[in-house]
């Protein structure tokens, strides 16, 4: 009944001490000063400090964004965009015990004016309060004991970090794992992404392995193979073929005097199952070069992806949905904005160039500047062009520089 009890009474407290603040004042009372709103958080804040120390297996975090963005793409008309986002994130983890742990994660996205992704309920229009919780991640996570394996299920996130988010970068459900054997680092995972009528001939499965090796504390390299088994309704009506995307990656990281040298490669090969309609492949190519020194960091980005001159247009990547490419060079336009709430991811650079066959070189420069107080500032430039602008299997062709 304790434990019942400390786990509640987080929230009663808080409503207990915010009561005093809120309750009606007095006839002929002044208005709260400064100084009593400041002894009112002080008093909330040591409050919680308190109910901290107790043993509730519950812990929450999370964040709050509100956002307005104003955007004008077009300079020969008065095409433009004007918004207001906010999102409310909260992460809820219970550790069961030292070997299980259960976590859900979920956010409510309302932006001003619109349904936001509520999806039918009016939750940013009059009347903004209707059910809109979204459940990011909802997984149970054991770790093996007297080891350093864990495994997780569920819907959790899981991407392809190492090469830039290309392939995937999402949250999904399924089963992964991590752990060391001498001195590799091993994860994987195999997650379902489309399951229609439990019918083996209409899934689309994700199957990931990677390994990272640790030869000195200056370099580590890893290897990636992964695999997309589509064998969707929708693959084998659009495409006239049941297809596998086969990947293989392999990275780079290497430290010396304070400089750090980063590469990856990765590779596709499609096959078609029924034909070879989607028989194609492709590479990518991604060079870095970074220095850190105090609070600041700058670093240079260069990546290649050559073009499709195949006569069935496969020899290319498949476009990334879930849109986090490019998401770790300060971009907004030519690469993802991670900081948008709601619209436009951005990544023009893959869209309109990789993703339509004309392949990509481009060169980035960002840079990151903690400063005093919490503040930090963030900034980012790159030069992006296509590398063929008129490829074999594009419909016409396309000017070389995309922009900067």
């Amino acid at each position: 009944m304790s434990k019942i009890f400390k786990s509640i009474s987080a929230p009663l407290a808080i409503a207990l001490v915010a009561t005093p603040a809120l309750a009606a004042e007095p006839v002929g009372r002044a208005s709260p000063t400064v100084e009593d709103l400041k002894n009112e958080i002080n008093q909330l804040t040591a409050e919680v400090e308190e109910l901290k120390k107790g043993d509730s297996p519950f812990t929450v975090n999370g964040y709050y964004r509100l956002q307005a963005t104003s955007e004008s793409l077009d300079t020969t008309d008065d095409n433009s965009a004007a918004f207001v986002d906010q999102r409310l994130r909260a992460k809820i983890t219970g550790d069961l015990n030292d070997n299980v742990s259960l976590v859900w994660y979920g956010e409510f996205d309302s932006p001003w004016g619109e349904k936001g992704s509520c999806q039918g309920d009016d939750c940013g229009k009059l009347s903004a309060d209707g059910v809109g919780v979204e459940t990011k991640n909802a997984y149970a996570e054991l770790k093996v004991p007297n080891s350093d394996w864990k495994v997780r299920a569920g819907i959790q996130g899981y991407g392809f970090g190492k090469y830039e988010s290309f392939v995937t970068n999402d949250d999904m459900n399924g089963v992964s794992f991590a752990g060391n054997v001498g001195m590799a680092t091993l994860t994987g995972g195999w997650f379902k992404w489309e399951e229609n009528d439990r019918d083996s001939a209409d899934d689309v499965d994700f199957y990931m392995l990677s390994a990272e090796l640790h030869p000195s504390e200056v370099f580590h390299y890893g290897l990636t193979g992964a695999q997309i088994s589509n064998s969707s309704q929708a693959a084998l009506n659009g495409t006239a073929a049941r297809t596998d995307d086969n990947y293989f990656g392999a990275y780079a990281d290497f430290t010396f005097n304070k400089m750090g040298y980063s590469g990856s490669v990765l590779y596709k090969k499609s096959s078609g199952r029924d034909s070879d309609a989607t028989d194609g492949d492709t590479y990518m190519l991604n060079l870095y070069a970074q220095r850190h020194w105090g609070n600041a960091s700058l670093k240079i980005h260069g990546i290649y992806i050559p073009a499709d001159d195949s006569s069935n247009g496969a020899d290319r990547f498949a476009r990334n949905n879930t849109g986090y490419e490019l998401s770790g060079d300060n971009l907004q336009i030519f690469g993802t904005d991670v900081y948008y709430n709601n619209g436009s991811q951005g990544a023009k650079a893959v869209l309109d160039g990789a993703y339509q066959g004309y392949g990509l070189m481009g060169l980035m420069v960002s840079g990151d500047q903690e400063l005093s107080n919490d503040y930090y500032l963030k900034y980012g430039t790159g030069y992006f062009r296509v590398a063929d602008d008129a490829p074999d299997s594009a419909a016409q062709a396309n000017g070389s520089s995309l922009g900067t």
